[in-house]
């Protein structure tokens, strides 16, 4: 469509919204005005690399996305598995395709850490970061005083279910070493974690899973079935991650670190 027959739709458009009495077509006008005018003002005066023109003309694909904002958005596709076995990723720094970033929680001294990288991290850095060349992991930072090492705990892995009693789409609370923990299978991996809303502590598998997403059975809250974040509500407390790892048709939990 041409510049004249989008201005022309355009005005057409407000001016029906304005005839029905509809306020939106004031607001619409407002928030383009907010988005475009500051925008528009840097570009007119050649400052394109500024983050408010670069954002505009990202929008419109007419600037190459940073390329930090790229490895970061396909991290964000990973790391709810990651934080799901009680570690982290952080990135550090990305040099003509290289990435380089640091695994940290459980992941550090895990036999699984490799294949997280190869399969988990590489697969979604080639998906979404077209410039991806190499993936560089480094080591965590300086260990911390002895005292604190000590109070640390690596995780003790036991079974819990088999992959043949939990299929994708489904979740399973079981008892482990004393503690109730609450299984999901979603999206071909699984999660873990208490089994517990976290406003009170009541038990959800009487719940729904739904996609990405289990409902409380008392309250409807909604929680990240891999993270465990509230989306409903991300301000509030979540509920309590438990390491997990598949070994063979076995799921294992590690409920000795889990808070």
């Amino acid at each position: 469509m041409d510049f004249d027959r989008a201005l022309a739709e355009l005005d057409t458009l407000v001016a029906t919204l304005e005839r029905d009495g509809d306020e939106r077509a004031l607001e619409l006008l407002q928030l383009i005005d907010a988005i475009h005018r500051p925008a528009l003002e840097l570009i007119a005066r050649g400052e394109l690399e500024h983050p408010t023109a670069r954002a505009l003309l990202t929008m419109y694909d007419l600037a190459p996305v940073d390329d930090r904002i790229q490895v970061e958005e396909a991290l964000d596709q990973v790391r709810p598995y990651i934080e799901s076995h009680g570690g982290a990723v952080e990135l550090l720094d990305v040099e003509e395709g290289v990435v380089h970033l640091r695994l940290s929680g459980a992941c550090v001294g895990c036999a699984g850490s490799a294949m997280t990288l190869r399969r988990g991290i590489e697969e979604v850095l080639r998906e979404h970061y077209a410039g991806f060349q190499e993936l560089v992991a480094h080591e965590p930072e300086e260990a911390k005083p002895l005292l604190q090492i000590q109070k640390l705990k690596r995780p003790v892995f036991v079974d819990a279910v088999t992959t043949a009693e939990l299929s994708a789409g489904e979740m399973k609370a079981v008892s482990v070493d004393g503690a109730s923990i609450l299984i999901t299978g979603v999206r071909g991996e699984m999660y873990a974690f208490r089994n517990g809303c976290a406003l009170d502590g009541l038990p959800l598998e009487g719940g729904r899973l739904t996609d990405t997403v289990i409902v409380c059975p008392w309250h409807n809250c909604a929680y990240d079935a891999r993270s465990g974040k509230r989306v409903d509500h991300p301000e509030e407390p979540g509920l309590a991650v438990v390491p997990v790892s598949v070994q063979d048709d076995k799921v294992r939990v590690a409920v000795n670190v889990a808070p």
